[in-house]
């Protein structure tokens, strides 16, 4: 009996000394790009299995089947407890976005060793993706504490912040991160995008300009200076940019609108056109895109085409289309159709009651092209009741033409308040 448990004992070395043999050889074809035949190999193996399992995991996470990772995982840790292995699982199970389930693991781990700081950086990370924002902000508050020199901690720690709308807790946490990191190319577009929408121009500027000192090619610290040019009227080196940015996402619709309204705006009408065109096969529900073509239509005297361009935009804008009808209002002005023009400027009053130049148009067609002055009067006197701190020059206009008009209607034996 004595001679059978170590003839057994010897053969079961003899085969797990062979398997181990197989996991080099297997190891050796997956370095080749073998994939196929590593797995088939790995599968043959009968021993060792949380080896044999989490190796063959591990073969499908590199070719990006996390589902068929998963179930090779689960086997592994079937056969035997391990840490490696475990997480694995639970990134497989964020990469399906089986959030829940990696969390849970995760728990587990930081539970028994709460030091394993890239275990709870995971964890926060899937608090922030279920929008657990209070246990999220928990962790990374440890975790900053932990690290202070880390700067993904605090990044996070402003995201955090920006979801709950908390302004300053955003910059306070993305200064934080900069501080730790100069080069977290994160925080600094964080940090730009920030101040812009605070309205702090300069401190965005600076920051836009250090982040495009680290990556000239950061796509979105490029449009943010682009905004900047444009909205400093410096469209040729708003153009520059684009160009730039146009070589490398060719279908970028932000990219191909801009490119269209700096052309526009520099008179570049050819080069308009053909970005705007471009942009409608991107984005078809974008009125804008039609508005700007409407007007360029209109500037080389394409009545028609403008027409359709406007008319375009009012049946596909979703949100208040008061430009749009103006637009045509002013098209049907230069076409010499006044109560076309008249009914348009009334349809962008509708859309938007603020709309003072569709008022102010309207006023002065009446006073253009019909006989009835008295009518002119009274939306001349109207305008000046609602519109008259909204621009100095058509207020002035607007004065002095109703003082004329009153000698006019008074000639007449008309009298005006």
């Amino acid at each position: 009996m004595k001679k059978i448990i170590i003839l057994f004992c010897i053969c079961m070395n003899t085969k797990v000394a062979t398997q181990v043999a197989t996991f080099s050889h297997a190891d050796s074809l997956l370095a080749k790009g073998r994939y196929r035949l590593a797995l088939t190999e790995l599968k043959s193996i009968d021993t060792l299995q949380n080896i044999s399992n989490y190796k063959i995991g591990a073969i499908y996470t590199a070719i990006d089947a996390p589902k068929k990772a998963i179930e090779f995982y689960k086997k592994s840790l079937s056969f035997k407890k391990d840490l490696k292995a475990a997480i694995s699982l639970a990134k497989a199970y964020q990469k399906t976005k089986q959030y829940l389930k990696a969390i849970k693991i995760y728990e587990q781990i930081r539970e028994e060793d709460p030091e394993n700081l890239l275990v709870s950086y995971q964890l926060g990370k899937l608090y922030f993706a279920t929008n657990n924002l209070k246990e999220a902000r928990k962790t990374f508050k440890l975790l900053s504490q932990k690290d202070r020199q880390n700067p993904n901690y605090h990044y996070q720690l402003g995201l955090i912040a920006a979801r709950k709308f908390d302004g300053n807790g955003m910059l306070d946490n993305f200064l934080r991160a900069y501080k730790a990191d100069q080069t977290h190319i994160k925080s600094v577009y964080q940090l730009a995008k920030t101040f812009a929408q605070l309205r702090k121009r300069d401190s965005s500027r600076i920051f836009t300009d250090i982040g495009l000192q680290l990556d000239s090619l950061h796509i979105n610290l490029n449009k943010l200076k682009i905004n900047e040019h444009f909205r400093n009227k410096r469209y040729k080196e708003a153009i520059t940019k684009l160009q730039l940015l146009d070589t490398l996402y060719s279908s970028d619709l932000y990219v191909k609108k801009m490119l269209g309204r700096s052309y526009f705006n520099i008179d570049s009408l050819v080069l308009a056109e053909k970005n705007f065109k471009t942009a409608t096969t991107l984005d078809k529900e974008d009125f804008k895109i039609d508005l700007y073509l409407g007007h360029i239509y209109k500037s080389r005297k394409k009545y028609r085409k403008a027409m359709l361009s406007y008319f375009r935009a009012t049946s596909k804008g979703k949100k208040s289309r008061d430009e749009e009808y103006y637009s045509l209002g002013m098209l049907y002005l230069e076409m010499k159709q006044p109560k076309s023009a008249v009914a348009m400027f009334d349809r962008a009053l509708r859309e938007s009651s603020k709309k003072y130049q569709a008022f102010y148009q309207k006023a002065l067609t009446y006073d253009s092209h019909y006989k009835d002055k008295k009518k002119a009067y009274d939306l001349y006197d109207e305008y000046i009741l609602r519109f008259e701190e909204k621009d100095k020059d058509i207020s002035l206009f607007v004065k002095n033409r109703m003082k004329e008009l009153k000698k006019e209607l008074f000639f007449k034996g008309e009298k005006v308040e």
